[in-house]
C-alpha cells in the first residue's frame, strides 16, 4: 500500500524496495557459489598412483601389493633368537639367582665386545679352559648351549681348544637379537638377586633382634641371681 501512494514519499520507498531486493539476491548469489565450492572441494575427483586427479564418473584401481615376505636369512636369525631366548627360560634363568646373574653378564660382555669391536680378532674367540668363562658358564647348565645357539663353535688351535664366533653379517644380527634378550634377561634376574639380598638382610636383622633379646635376658637373669644371693 506504500508503494501505491504517489509523490515523493511513494519514489522514496519503492527505490529502497528494489535496493532491498538487489541486496537479497546479492546475498543468495554469494551463499550459492560458497555452497556450489564446498560442493566442488567435497567432490573433487580422487587421485591415482601418481598423484593425478582422476576425472569424476571414472573408477580408480590400486593395484594390490602384497606383504613382503621374510627371506631366507630372516628366517635363520628368527629361529636363532628363539634358540637363545629358550635356553635363556628354561635353563639359565632356572639357576639361583645369583649363578644367573653372573653366567647372564658374562655372556652378554663377550657378545658386546664382538659386537663393539667387530674387527677385533682378540673378541672373537676365547680359551675353553678359561678359569672365569669355565666357573661363570660353561659349568652352568645351558651355558655352552647359549653359545652353539648364539654362533660360537669349538675349535683346537695349536694344541688348545678355543670357542670362536662366526661373524657373518647372518651371525652379527644374531648375536643383536641375542644381546638384546640378555639384556632383557639380566633386568629379571637382577630384581629377584635383589629381593633374595633384601629377604636375606630382613632375616639377619630379625635373627639379631632375637639374639640380642636373648643375651638382655641372660644378663637379666644373672643379675637377678646375684640379688636373690646376697638376700
Amino acid at each position: 500500500r506504500e508503494l501505491r501512494r504517489g509523490g515523493k514519499d511513494g519514489a522514496a520507498l519503492q527505490a529502497s524496495a528494489t535496493g532491498t531486493r538487489q541486496l537479497g539476491c546479492t546475498r543468495l548469489a554469494r551463499a550459492f557459489n560458497m555452497q556450489n565450492t564446498d560442493q566442488i572441494v567435497d567432490d573433487a575427483a580422487p587421485a591415482d598412483e601418481q598423484g593425478q586427479l582422476v576425472p569424476a564418473g571414472h573408477d580408480v584401481t590400486i593395484p594390490y601389493r602384497a606383504p613382503d615376505l621374510p627371506t631366507k636369512e630372516d628366517l635363520q636369525v628368527a629361529e636363532a633368537k628363539k634358540l637363545v631366548l629358550r635356553v635363556l627360560d628354561t635353563r639359565i634363568s632356572q639357576q639361583d639367582p645369583p649363578t644367573a646373574l653372573c653366567a647372564i653378564q658374562l655372556a652378554l660382555k663377550l657378545v658386546s665386545n664382538i659386537l663393539d669391536n667387530p674387527g677385533e680378532e682378540k673378541y672373537q674367540r676365547f680359551k675353553s679352559s678359561n678359569p672365569k668363562i669355565q666357573k661363570q658358564l660353561l659349568r652352568v647348565p645351558g651355558g655352552d648351549e647359549l653359545l652353539l645357539h648364539m654362533g660360537f663353535k669349538t675349535k683346537v688351535q695349536e694344541f688348545e681348544e678355543f670357542w670362536v664366533a662366526c661373524v657373518s653379517p647372518i651371525w652379527l644380527r644374531v648375536l643383536g637379537e641375542a644381546r638384546a634378550g640378555l639384556a632383557r634377561y639380566e633386568t629379571l634376574v637382577a630384581s629377584k638377586v635383589e629381593e633374595q639380598q633384601k629377604q636375606t638382610k630382613q632375616r639377619l636383622e630379625g635373627t639379631n633382634k632375637v639374639r640380642q633379646e636373648t643375651l638382655a635376658q641372660i644378663e637379666a637373669d644373672k643379675l637377678d641371681r646375684r640379688d636373690r644371693s646376697w638376700r
